[in-house]
């Protein structure tokens, strides 16, 4: 009832009723307006008052800080066996060899015969180099007599003088025999006669034979020396032909063609610079002697370092920071890590690394089913302390839980701190 209603009815009972009810009446109603006006006082107060802070509260996933590495073959492969010891929960090292498939045998075979041909082609290379190397110089030495050929043919222009001087020298004296026996028949025998006339007539003819042969000679010679000078051209050339066209190339290339295929038939861990060093086995998907398809052969992953991806509303995004902490809670922890519900001790502290830039349809699903499923979400990456060896070994244990991520306001950030230490 209103206040002007009461007024209304006081009006009316004054008319009906003495003074002393009149005056009753209207005490009461200064009370019950006194008491409206107070409880309104209190309602707005309540109102102006700031509401408490909370925890942004969203649901995530558990993952390798470095992510899960499905390592597959070529399908239609078929797989032939693991390596010994590999299954889920073992450890191997960056490189080492996962499985084989069935092809593995035969490739291994045409890469051995690819390095044989290699080798041979090396040999056969060395023999090459070696043997241009000596007809270069085979084509000096040829060169070197066909010069001193020349030199020997150049000669002969002053043995030519020496045979034209004997042959008048021959004749001179043949010529003063003639006068003697003419002058005395006595003096010089017909025999001595013609024995130096047989001299004269040999100087002669030798020094016409030598001079007819010179000239021709001398050109054999010296075409004998241009013929060599290009002898050693070609086979310079040729050395250098042999040392520049390199045929092993191409058999190195099938060597290497080789060794990738059959590279292609074993299946290893990663192996990068600066990368992991060592995995853990997550899980086999193919039984040896089974197809490979389009599905991973085994899942491997470096779990020293850990993480979560939580999927956080849009419209609590703003009130993340990176820095900040922050639990993940699940009822699949172990131990100090277990806990119920949020705002409880336990679960696993971390810091938010990350937070995304693009709005998404969420890819988690809330097991609460009057929870809205129609928000959109940010990523938001939060880094497990790889130093907190005992919650890393939790979190490993645990790859691909869906956790719930509370991130810690300004009160709880002490706590969460002293938590993480």
């Amino acid at each position: 009832m209103g206040p002007r209603d009461m007024l209304q009815k006081l009006e009316q009972a004054a008319r009906r009723t003495p003074l002393v009810a009149v005056v009753g009446a209207a005490l009461g109603l200064i009370t019950l307006v006194g008491c409206n006006r107070s409880a309104g006082t209190s309602a707005a107060t309540s109102a102006l008052a700031p509401a408490p802070t909370r925890n942004v509260v969203a649901l995530g996933r558990i993952e390798p800080t470095a992510g899960v590495i499905s390592v597959s073959a070529l399908p239609g492969e078929r797989l032939t066996k693991y390596a010994p010891g590999v299954e889920a929960g073992a450890k191997v090292p960056a490189g080492a060899e996962l499985a084989q498939t069935a092809t593995f045998g035969l490739r291994q075979t045409q890469l051995q015969a690819a390095e044989l041909k290699f080798s041979a082609s090396q040999e056969q290379r060395s023999q090459e180099l070696i043997a241009a190397q000596v007809h270069v110089e085979q084509a000096l030495a040829t060169e070197a007599q066909a010069e001193a050929k020349l030199r020997e043919m150049m000669a002969q222009e002053g043995k030519l003088q020496n045979l034209a001087e004997a042959a008048a020298i021959a004749e001179e004296d043949y010529k003063k025999l003639v006068e003697l026996q003419a002058e005395d028949e006595e003096l010089v025998t017909p025999h001595q006669l013609r024995r130096r006339r047989n001299a004269s007539d040999r100087a002669t003819k030798e020094y016409e034979s030598a001079a007819a042969a010179y000239p021709d000679g001398l050109e054999a010679a010296r075409k004998g020396v241009a013929a060599a000078e290009a002898g050693v051209r070609l086979a310079r050339q040729n050395a250098l032909l042999v040392e520049k066209v390199d045929q092993t190339l191409a058999a190195d290339l099938d060597r290497q063609a080789a060794a990738a295929a059959l590279d292609q038939s074993v299946l290893r861990a990663p192996q990068v610079e600066g990368g992991s060093a060592e995995f853990t086995v997550l899980r086999t998907m193919v039984d040896p002697g089974e197809l490979i398809a389009q599905t991973p052969v085994v899942d491997i992953a470096d779990l020293s370092r850990m993480s979560c991806v939580a999927e956080v509303y849009e419209a609590d995004a703003k009130e993340i920071k990176v820095g900040q902490g922050v639990t993940l809670r699940s009822p699949a922890f172990n131990g100090k890590f277990s806990d119920g519900n949020v705002g409880e001790a336990g679960g696993i502290p971390g810091r938010v690394v990350r937070i995304g830039s693009m709005v998404a349809s969420p890819g988690l699903t809330n097991r609460n089913p009057l929870a809205p499923s129609d928000r959109s979400i940010v990523e938001v990456d939060v880094e497990i302390d790889p130093k907190n060896q005992a919650a890393t070994a939790e979190a490993a244990s645990k790859v691909g839980l869906q956790v719930t991520v509370e991130f810690l306001g300004a009160e709880n950030k002490a706590a969460a701190t002293s938590k993480a230490r």
